[in-house]
Parts: C-alpha cells; structure tokens; sequence
C-alpha cells in the first residue's frame, strides 16, 4: 500500500452537489496546497455549488471509473442513496456496488487514501447510549441502513491496498440540507405542537462543519487503514431540548404535547405497507424508519476520533443550531 504526497494534494470528493459534499468541496478548495475537484452525475442539481466556479468530474458510481480517479492521492466518497424509502435494488446498486467500484478503481489508479462516509445507522436504533465503534452492526431493517452495514463490509476487503478511513456521522444538520434539517425547521415554524414520547429519547447532532473538520484531519491521520470513527458534536441531548433551543432561535413555542410510540408504531409500519402495495415514489409522512430513530436513545461516543485523530468539535450545536435557522430564513425568502 503505498501513500502519494505532493506539494498540493489532489482530493476528489464524490455526491459534491450534496449537502455533505458540497460543503467539503467549498472548504476544501479554499485551503492552499489542496485542488479539490468534485464529481457529480450529469443529472445532478447544482444549486449548492452556485456561489463559486468549482472544478467538477461528470460521472456516476455505476461508470467506469478508472480515467475518473486517475491522479488523485485522496478520493473521499460521501456520495450514496441516503433515504428512507425505496427498493432494495437501487440502494444496493449504488451504495455497495458503486461504492466497490469506487475502491477498485481507486486502488488501481493509484490513490493513496480513500475515506468512507458511512453512518451511525450500522448500529441499529436500539440500546445506544455513548454507543463505540466496536459494538456490532445490528442495522435496522431497511435498504438504507442495511446497505451501509455492507458496503463497510465491501470496503474492508481492501484495507491492506489503500489507506481506509470510515466516518459514520450521526444525525448531520446545517445549512443547505433539504432532507433533515429544512423540513424539521419549517414544521417548528408552522407550529408543531407534539412529538414521539414528548422528545425525550437521547439524540445525537452533528453540525456539519464539526463532520468538515473531521474530515480534514482523517486526511492527515497516521492511524490504521480500516479505522472507523463515529463523528458528533460530543454533545447528545434530548429530543426536546434539541427542539426547544430551535424554537427559541426561531422565536416559536416548542412542541408541548406527547404522542405515544405504541400508537407511532403499527401506524408507521401499516402506511409503508400501504404505499409499498401501490408502488409509491414518495413516502408516506411517518415511516419505521424515522419513528424507531426517535423513540429510542440515539447516542455515540467520540472518545476514540478525540484520541486517534485529534478530533475536537469546532462549533457547539447551539452555534450549529443559530446558523441553521439563519439560513432557514434566508432560504425561505428566494
């Protein structure tokens, strides 16, 4: 296994339309001695990437990637289908099979350091409380979760070929995400007024430049190929603490009123068997998923990214909670 180092390392970032992404590549093509160049689908949306001229590689994971790859030192790969609904097919299509294809590619083009994202999903929605990176995946039956659990499995065939870095963030939020953090602050707004068993399950933020900052010292690391390192704020706190410090940024009440998990339970779990029968492209408003993630303690420790990465968060969620309403507001007026 060998490690390419130049006087200006050359970073390939996959999914930089993303949330994750995009915010990496504006990052790090603002560093020196870095040319950071991002890849995109044909297809993707490029409104994140609006606010600069970014040098950019149309591909997608299930291409040929060899002439893609070819001389960068680092590949860091946060594309995925990341949803919680959907055919099994297609998220394995792409986020184990493109993901080997990635690797393989990789490995044969030369690059020194590949970095995985994956998530804290692999280790199910039950029990975690300061949950390490040695306890066991036990993911949650759905294509999403089930497919990271393997695509960490794909990749450490390869850890003694390139050097293997795993990041699994936890429930990631900030600015520019459409998927989380844009719907939960506008139901706020709209005036929720109840949430699953009163938001008192633990939950786990990870303001997005606290995973940037991760990111960039996982490209410097000396630590084993292979490593796997959850990533959060080192601040897990419950849901309804979480809510209400959004609702007073936001100037709002926060939700005030339970709803039991037995009744969340069979309701969720009868809609995606309804809208699965009729084959829907769109999930119905509560899925297994998003109700198991909120019902459950969701907490993970970071000692091990502290100790061998250096990691220190670099804005608390209350920080990370103020900028995410700034540009809710701001993104609501365009």
């Amino acid at each position: 296994m060998t490690e390419v180092v130049n006087s200006k390392t050359k970073i390939l970032i996959t999914g930089a339309n993303g949330f994750i992404g995009s915010h990496l590549l504006r990052r790090l093509s603002a560093e020196e001695g870095i040319e950071a160049v991002g890849m995109v689908r044909g297809t993707s949306d490029l409104f994140r990437l609006a606010d600069g001229a970014y040098d950019l590689r149309f591909s997608s994971l299930d291409d040929p990637l060899d002439y893609v790859v070819q001389g960068f030192d680092v590949v860091i790969h946060t594309a995925a289908r990341s949803s919680d609904w959907g055919d099994y097919k297609s998220f394995y299509r792409t986020n184990v099979e493109g993901t080997n294809n990635l690797i393989r590619a990789s490995i044969a083009g030369g690059v020194g350091r590949f970095i995985h994202f994956s998530s804290t999903v692999i280790y199910g929605f039950s029990g975690n409380r300061l949950t390490g990176e040695d306890r066991m995946p036990a993911p949650f039956k759905n294509p999403y979760c089930v497919t990271k659990v393997l695509a960490e499995g794909e990749l450490s065939r390869y850890r003694d070929r390139i050097r293997l870095i795993i990041l699994r963030p936890s429930n990631v939020f900030g600015p520019d995400d459409l998927t989380t953090t844009y719907p939960l602050l506008k139901a706020l707004q709209k005036g929720m007024p109840a949430f699953p068993a009163g938001g008192r399950y633990l939950t786990s933020p990870c303001y997005i430049d606290n995973l940037v900052a991760a990111t960039e010292l996982a490209l410097r690391s000396e630590c084993s190929s292979g490593e796997a390192f959850n990533i959060s704020d080192g601040n897990d706190i419950t849901w309804r603490e979480f809510l209400a410090r959004i609702a007073v940024e936001l100037g709002v009440p926060a939700p005030r009123f339970p709803v039991p998990s037995v009744l969340l339970r069979p309701a969720a779990w009868s809609l995606e068997k309804l809208y699965t029968l009729f084959r829907s492209s769109t999930p119905p408003m509560i899925t297994p998923y998003r109700i198991a993630q909120v019902i459950n303690d969701y907490s993970f420790s970071i000692e091990k990214a502290k100790k061998l990465l250096g990691y220190q968060p670099v804005c608390s969620t209350e920080e990370g909670i103020k900028e995410s309403v700034r540009w809710v507001l701001k993104y609501r007026d365009q």
